[in-house]
């Protein structure tokens, strides 16, 4: 019981991102099977129930996510009612599946309308069978309804049939078989002179040329490209310069003593706290997948791993520590790019997470690799023409 009561306690976005990198899913392959987007399933993972659309969509969401995975429902569907609770400090709605199953399709249940999002949606099995027994009696009765009038336009159709089979029935010209056909004279249709005035069209005149129509070749699609060319800088210089002796570095209202604790001398630590308003940055920690995370005012990021790659935008709102002392990598563009340890420099360049078409960010070294591909790809097709 006591195990049970602390597993109820940790929120749901912690528990969906640990099932998701036990299971070696990364988010975009996730999206990929659940047509879910990226941002949604980052916004899940971030407990960010204020850019998530109502209950219903939430639920639904849940219950796609953890399907694909393999992972108990039940547990998932308490941790987000208890993270739901923990967030927004109300229970989360009892959720009306009748009135999803009237027209077919999933819609928010009826709270307070809410701004429409064009992600698509996913609803279980489960909500559908819910919903089917309790229209169940209501789809018996109406069968019943359809069988008493249908049988009765049945023996409707036979009478009228067999009325209408004592008339007599023009049954239009004779045909005959091909059979008895067969080494017969052919009769000449006999041909009547057209009138003084007719005028003969190029149809009726006998050999008129036939105009043919230009084929219409339709174009080669235009080859689009995902990875569009980028130039990459490679890193000189220093990112950041470290104060030892700044009073942040003691300011426990700052940096508060939990963190400082935490710190694992054979990692890399660093510790962003929002300060003066709202940053958002993407970030990328040894193998594991980029995340893209938004630090509202007054709240922080404590990251640890071998190697940390950081972009940051507003960075002048915040304060930033590494191991424990106050980070100077102030920005007049308000951006800004990090990498942990120093002595990693040189094996990246800037942009650190350029965006694709697609909207899908990924590191440099990766997106090099694939705008190669592409640039091979189109030298060929001009080489082709």
């Amino acid at each position: 019981m006591e195990n049970q009561n602390m597993n109820e306690n940790n929120l749901l976005g912690e528990y969906l991102k640990q099932k998701r990198v036990e299971k070696n899913f990364t988010l975009e392959k996730l999206a990929q099977k659940s047509k879910i987007s990226v941002n949604i399933l980052k916004a899940l993972e971030a407990n960010d129930y204020k850019n998530l659309p109502s209950a219903a969509y939430i639920k639904g969401f849940v219950s796609t996510y953890v399907k694909i995975l393999g992972i108990p429902k039940d547990e998932a569907i308490i941790k987000m009612e208890h993270t739901h609770l923990k967030i927004l400090g109300k229970p989360f709605p009892a959720l009306d599946h009748t009135k999803l199953m009237v027209t077919g399709s999933p819609k928010k249940s009826q709270e307070p309308e809410e701004t429409s999002t064009p992600h698509e949606v996913i609803e279980n099995s489960d909500t559908i069978l819910e919903s089917t027994k309790s229209i169940l009696p209501i789809i018996i009765f109406a069968a019943v309804i359809l069988l008493f009038v249908g049988g009765y336009k049945l023996i409707s159709s036979v009478v009228e049939s067999e009325v209408n089979s004592q008339k007599p029935k023009d049954h239009g010209p004779k045909i005959e078989s091909s059979s008895a056909l067969i080494n017969q004279p052919v009769k000449v249709p006999e041909v009547k002179k057209e009138e003084p005035q007719a005028v003969a069209t190029a149809a009726t005149k006998p050999n008129a040329p036939v105009e043919e129509k230009p084929v219409e070749v339709k174009p080669e699609p235009e080859f689009r490209r995902n990875f569009p060319p980028v130039e990459f800088k490679p890193i000189r210089g220093k990112l950041f310069t470290i104060k030892t002796d700044a009073p942040e570095n003691t300011d426990e209202t700052i940096l508060p003593r939990p963190i400082k604790d935490s710190m694992n001398s054979s990692l890399q630590n660093v510790y962003i706290k929002a300060i003066d308003g709202n940053t958002w940055l993407s970030y990328k920690i040894d193998n594991n997948p980029i995340e893209s995370v938004i630090i509202n005012k007054d709240s922080d990021l404590f990251l640890q791993g071998s190697e940390i790659r950081i972009f940051l935008g507003n960075i002048n709102v915040t304060k930033i520590f590494y191991n424990n002392y106050l980070v100077n990598a102030a920005s007049k563009s308000g951006v800004k790019s990090l990498v942990f340890p120093e002595e990693s420099n040189a094996k990246f360049k800037l942009p650190l997470f350029p965006k694709a078409s697609d909207d899908i960010l990924y590191t440099s070294e990766d997106y090099q690799k694939r705008m190669k591909v592409e640039e091979e790809e189109l030298a060929k097709r001009k080489e082709a023409e």
